[in-house]
């Protein structure tokens, strides 16, 4: 019911011309950051379609410049960032379609997970939506007993699969991806102790600046929880920007330890692609979780 009700609201959209009204008045003059985990490359080939038709695809070192300059002169109107969230192992077979378009978007990777037969904890099929979303909500070290606990689950348990890009693969996409850091084992850092929090801020910018060789300037809160202390920290690292998940834009006036985004559903078809650059469905789906 709940994916009728999205994909009528997206043809709904369509249908009324909103979407082409926010794209041609409304985000002119701002850039919109897309944010992917592990779509499809069929799925991902037909947005890249529609983006290089009605959008400019830049990366994120272009907007994250543009705002320390405070000047949007060199970004082209209706600009969108892509990037792509945790490392998985489907990221590889998007290579050609980057290499056809010739975008280099960023890949937010968790460091400790790639190059590894380690798994990502939101993964665990054991678990529901509603019960990963229970557990973002613990106190780190509680959500890992907990984890051990019900599924014997432990950050660097190593399985037959592989969840996560490995190096070579990694090597093969450098000269088309931005890799940068999305922490270590992917935990929810407001819930971190501080030398938790630490660890997996600075730890995955030094373990990704050796695997790769690259200098890491960018960064990607977990889940986009953060707080004061995490800007703070990721300031202090050295990183020039972070990504959230709070919906919207970016302006001149962003700050760049909160960037904006606008969240597309790996397996969205195409009128829901449309719609969801409106950011109507993803607010509308955030007021309906806020009445449960």
């Amino acid at each position: 019911m709940r994916d009728f009700l999205k994909n009528m609201v997206a043809t709904l959209i369509c249908l009324s011309g909103v979407h082409i009204l926010i794209r041609e008045f409304l985000c002119r003059n701002r850039v919109a950051i897309l944010m992917y985990h592990d779509t499809k490359p069929t799925v991902f080939a037909k947005h890249l379609a529609y983006l290089s038709r009605h959008y400019t695809i830049i990366s994120l070192d272009t907007l994250v410049s543009a705002i320390y300059q405070k000047d949007f002169s060199r970004v082209p109107e209706k600009s969108v960032v892509i990037t792509i969230d945790d490392g998985h192992a489907g990221n590889i077979e998007l290579l050609p379609l980057f290499k056809q378009h010739r975008i280099r978007p960023t890949l937010f990777v968790c460091t400790r997970i790639i190059n590894t037969h380690r798994h990502f904890w939101f993964k665990i099929d054991e678990h529901s939506k509603a019960e990963r979303e229970k557990l973002k909500r613990l106190p780190n070290a509680e959500r890992l007993a907990y984890l051990k606990r019900t599924t014997d689950f432990e950050p660097e348990n190593v399985y037959p699969d592989r969840q996560a890009l490995n190096i070579v693969e990694m090597k093969e996409m450098m000269a088309d991806v931005d890799f940068q850091p999305h922490t270590q084992f992917h935990p929810i850092l407001p819930h971190c102790t501080e030398m938790e929090c630490r660890q997996e801020i600075m730890g995955s910018k030094v373990d990704l600046e050796k695997l790769l060789g690259v200098e890491c300037s960018h960064f990607s809160y977990p889940n986009g929880d953060y707080t004061e202390r995490e800007i703070k920290m990721v300031k202090a690292g050295g990183f020039r920007s972070a990504r959230t998940t709070v919906i919207g834009w970016n302006t001149l006036e962003t700050a760049p330890y909160q960037l904006k985004t606008i969240p597309i559903a790996d397996d969205a078809r195409l009128a829901l692609f449309r719609a969801q650059l409106t950011t109507i469905p993803q607010r509308l789906n955030q007021w309906v979780s806020s009445l449960f």
